[in-house]
């Protein structure tokens, strides 16, 4: 365990380092700087990069990282919220696919998961924007919560700061900051619970068609308990190596359905910034998000070795 901690923190500097280098190439692209300067410079940006000083917005003025963060809670508050929903859709889905493999259900399930994975997520936000929130009026599609709350700005989760309202003010504003998410989660969530789908039924039909699986059957243990305590430990490691595509399908799509829904988060701001030429706000982005990919992906990597440490290739039953 420890030679696989050592190598992957060896990989996640490496990649910092490569990270680095490309955001300092298009910092000097930006900046037109001839090649004397170089050298100098590079110091200057690194330095600035470790201290957190991404400079101020040519756009408002404000400084970049005061403008960030509050934007990039709002992101991961929405994205962490489609991720674990995507997960638990998905894996249940998923498995009750591999269970009734190459029956009409797992046919119907996986035909509806191919033709889910089409759709282009902006059109779909297009499609419930206009359906549910504008034809039907059962939920506002625009914003976290309406302008007529005033929530103090605590954690930035707007949740969690609506609950820290107390009284029937609080319960209003929490109603209605929730009334919010369900249009761009649901969004964001359907590309990913598709993946989650194919991914964990490819990973437990694979182990369902194991010996040790049959004898469990075969002893009358219930579905839910064999694939809960037997199954799914021997699919985890195939399940890890490819969960960092799920991550990544969010954060590409979250750009897009936080521009659909108005969502002040990260992928707004970057949009904004583009037009703005504000390459303070871009060169943030670029840093933050690629190293959390970095990160995330040499975390997934080094947990889906480390669960194939705990594999086992069989189970001992009692009684």
């Amino acid at each position: 365990m420890l030679s696989i901690l050592l190598r992957k923190t060896t990989l996640f500097i490496s990649s910092i380092i490569v990270l680095l280098g490309l955001t300092f190439w298009f910092h000097v692209r930006v900046r037109n700087l001839g090649d004397s300067e170089l050298l100098y410079e590079l110091f200057d940006y690194l330095q600035r990069i470790f201290t957190l000083d991404f400079g101020i917005s040519n756009e408002s003025g404000q400084l970049v990282l005061e403008m960030f963060v509050p934007a990039f809670i709002a992101s991961m508050e929405l994205v962490v919220i489609s991720i674990l929903i995507s997960a638990a859709i998905g894996i249940f889905l998923g498995a009750y696919s591999a269970l009734h493999k190459d029956t009409i259900i797992d046919s119907i399930l996986t035909n509806t998961s191919i033709f889910l994975s089409a759709i282009p997520v902006f059109w779909l936000a297009q499609i419930l924007i206009s359906v549910i929130s504008v034809y039907f009026d059962i939920i506002p599609s625009q914003h976290r919560i309406s302008p007529l709350y005033d929530v103090p700005n605590v954690t930035g989760m707007i949740l969690v700061d609506t609950l820290l309202i107390s009284g029937k003010d609080g319960f209003s504003s929490f109603f209605n900051a929730l009334v919010h998410f369900p249009l761009p989660v649901l969004a964001l969530s359907i590309l990913p619970i598709t993946e989650v789908i194919r991914i964990t039924r490819n990973s437990l039909y694979g182990v369902m068609r194991s010996n040790y699986i049959k004898l469990a059957f075969s002893r009358g243990y219930s579905p839910f308990y064999v694939i809960t305590r037997h199954a799914i430990r021997n699919a985890l490691p195939q399940m890890f190596q490819q969960s960092n595509t799920i991550i990544f399908l969010t954060f590409t799509s979250v750009i897009v359905v936080e521009n659909a829904f108005n969502w002040p988060g990260i992928g707004t701001m970057i949009v904004e910034a583009i037009k703005n030429r504000d390459y303070n706000i871009v060169n943030i982005y670029l840093v933050f998000i690629g190293g959390l990919f970095i990160l995330l992906n040499t975390a997934i990597e080094a947990m889906a070795e480390i669960s194939q440490l705990f594999k086992v290739g069989g189970v001992k039953f009692h009684g």
